[in-house]
């Protein structure tokens, strides 16, 4: 869905470099599925297109990922464009029972989160031919997570490598739609949450959400954040059916 002719200019300055080009935006997981079906390669490196690279750290990703065949999935560390000495993500955590979020706290060892984020981190072919691609489901956010999570189900290891940097716009885009991202937000985590957690979990998790944390961000805060999580919860109301579905697929892995 480009319209500043970003497609052309590449296919043009690096001529060896296959461009797929879509008509439309049609979500993130969807789109890099296309890339991912296309590649020929073993490695599979997953980004943003706002990524600046620190030199050697694809390098040093894939010399590590090479020399552990048990994990799954590589992360680095990732810098806010705008802050550049800023630290954005180390990983990230989430705890089963409230659902908060949160990054991992020591930023210069190797470490093993629940997830790292999907705007830059590296797989492979043969990790991707048993798990699976992208949940094409989670059309924005957490598709990265729900791949880690996955990985780790079955018996993967989600490894954050410090000297990996990279530099990210961080939500630049989606800020610019508040009510866009916080709906996208919802919707992606509690279909997230529903396919992979425990029913006690879950109970948990909606429980604070509807009777805590949703009353005090519209009586208090009034972020505007209500309408959105309300509307992301009708959707995964009328899902579930397939989100339960998705969870037996990914069970019998």
């Amino acid at each position: 869905g480009s319209t500043d002719g970003s497609g052309y200019k590449i296919k043009e300055k690096y001529p060896h470099v296959t461009v797929i080009r879509i008509s439309e935006n049609i979500g993130f997981s969807r789109a890099v599925n296309k890339g991912i079906k296309k590649s020929t390669s073993e490695y599979i490196f997953i980004g943003n297109d706002d990524i600046l690279f620190e030199k050697n750290s694809l390098l040093r990703m894939v010399e590590y990922i090479r020399n552990h065949p048990d994990v799954g999935v590589l992360g680095g560390k990732i810098f806010y464009k705008s802050a550049p000495r800023k630290i954005c993500s180390t990983g990230y955590y989430m705890n089963k029972w409230t659902g908060n979020i949160y990054t991992g706290k020591k930023a210069n060892e190797i470490q093993e989160p629940d997830w790292v984020q999907g705007c830059a981190l590296l797989t492979t072919k043969k990790v991707l031919r048993k798990i699976g691609i992208l949940d094409e489901n989670f059309v924005l956010l957490f598709d990265d997570f729900d791949l880690c999570m996955r990985m780790r189900k079955a018996g993967f290891k989600v490894v954050y490598l410090p000297k990996a940097i990279f530099w990210h716009g961080e939500s630049i885009t989606v800020d610019l739609k508040k009510p866009y991202k916080y709906y996208h937000w919802y919707k992606s985590k509690l279909r997230f949450i529903i396919k992979h957690f425990f029913v006690a979990n879950i109970i948990s998790i909606m429980f604070l959400q509807l009777f805590i944390v949703m009353p005090y961000r519209a009586l208090i805060l009034r972020d505007g954040r209500l309408i959105p999580f309300v509307k992301g919860l009708l959707w995964n109301i009328t899902h579930l059916a397939q989100t339960f579905s998705d969870r037996k697929k990914m069970q019998a892995i």
